[in-house]
């Protein structure tokens, strides 16, 4: 039996009871949708870890464990599904590692009672009239393999724990003020302040069911305002008067924006415009805009002072801490024999 083999999908419904995210970190699937015995077909294998083999049945239930049953039958596209697969497999692979390193560091001291507590969670979220050893029966699995399987469950998340809050510590220790500014200076690109533009618009909708007229009308009326205002009326006034988005009231003022938050006809149109100069109709999805560039500001280095230390401190100790963990992992899967036979 493998590591963390789970005989049915049935069996691994109760089994995500065991904690808020479950062993494979899986969302909730309902016990109906699971088959209700499994076959005495020799079982496929589709990866093996350091000679443990990981059937497709445990593949398919650590799938169905990180998405709806109902999406992984109809709106999943192949090429998420496949990745999804990647996902699963490799987080079953982890598990094995993990397993196998609490073993050899002899931090499998899991007690009995811990494990009896689980099955008894499982024993109590059962089906009404239902019964743990009809279900263990059923999925040919007897309560020594549940028990392991728990007892392993339990371990595994155990000394994930502990790593986490080791590398954790690892990482706040490794982030301080000499840190942050080697990764400024090698990442200047990272802090630089694009190019913002300030603008005023104004728009005027087109109905997308009203077809070309409703696209004339809408730039009929686009080029009436825009006369009015080259003629000198405030364009302001104008926005509150006539245009069509959230920003009317405050006479079209759209604030400051970065360059390329915007539609692309927008930016586009204001790339060619000095302050002070307002733009042909523009055209976007939504119908036409008049746009008055008010002020702009090029792009500049943030200075390393004048960064907000904090954040950058949580980010890169996050990213400290997810380092140290892959490096944990890759070091364990550089000596484990890892195979996988799975063609998908």
């Amino acid at each position: 039996m493998a590591y963390l083999s789970r005989k049915t999908l049935a069996m691994s419904v109760f089994l995500m009871l065991l904690s808020p995210a479950g062993f494979y970190g899986a969302e909730s699937v309902q016990a109906k949708d699971a088959p209700a015995a499994v076959s005495a077909r020799t079982p496929e294998i589709v990866a093996r870890v350091n000679g443990r083999d990981i059937t497709k049945e445990d593949l398919e239930i650590a799938i169905n464990n990180l998405m709806p049953i109902v999406s992984y039958h109809s709106s999943v596209s192949e090429k998420r599904l496949k990745q999804i697969r990647a996902q699963a497999l490799e987080k079953i692979v982890t598990n094995e590692l993990i397993f196998k390193y609490a073993v050899e560091n002899k931090m499998d001291d899991v007690k009995a009672k811990e494990v009896d507590a689980k099955i008894a969670v499982i024993k109590k979220n059962l089906p009404k009239g239902d019964k743990l050893e009809a279900v263990l029966k059923r999925s040919n699995m007897t309560m020594d393999e549940l028990k392991l399987d728990m007892k392993m469950g339990i371990l595994v998340a155990r000394v994930s724990q502990k790593k986490i809050e080791e590398f954790k510590k690892k990482a706040e220790n490794a982030v301080n003020e000499a840190f942050m500014k080697a990764y400024y200076d090698k990442n200047l690109a990272k802090f630089k302040e694009p190019e913002q533009i300030h603008l005023k618009s104004i728009l005027i909708k087109a109905d997308p069911s009203g077809g070309q007229k409703a696209w004339n009308a809408s730039l009929k009326k686009a080029q009436d305002i825009l006369k009015q205002i080259r003629a000198g009326e405030d364009f302001a006034k104008i926005a509150e008067l006539h245009s069509e988005d959230p920003n009317a009231k405050n006479g079209g003022d759209m604030g400051w924006a970065h360059k390329g938050s915007l539609f692309d006809e927008i930016d586009a149109a204001a790339e060619k415009m000095k302050p002070g100069e307002v733009s042909e109709p523009v055209s976007t999805i939504y119908g036409y805009h008049i746009v008055k560039l008010v002020d702009r500001k090029v792009s500049t280095q943030k200075k390393f002072e004048d960064l907000n230390k904090e954040k950058l401190e949580k980010e890169l100790e996050s990213k400290e801490q997810k380092m140290l963990w892959n490096a944990w992992i890759t070091e364990m899967k550089s000596v484990a024999k890892i195979e996988y036979l799975d063609k998908k």
